[in-house]
């Protein structure tokens, strides 16, 4: 069984400024093999793209990072 534990949040918004969360998980079960999985708060996966971009593969939308103020 894969532990996996929240790392960081994102904020994003997508192409018409709906807002969505994006959650960094980590499982450090193996040190070699360490895997980085993103998804929403609403369990949607995610695929980072580069740094300041998200694809939401159940939604097949390109979602942008803000900054947080």
């Amino acid at each position: 069984m894969l532990l996996y534990r929240n790392a960081r949040r994102f904020d994003c918004t997508d192409q018409i400024g709906n807002r969505y969360v994006v959650v960094e998980q980590i499982c450090d079960a193996a040190p070699r093999e360490r895997r980085i999985d993103y998804m929403t708060e609403d369990g949607d996966i995610a695929d980072r793209l580069d740094e300041h971009r998200f694809l939401l593969l159940m939604k097949d939308k390109i979602v942008e990072i803000r900054k947080r103020k």
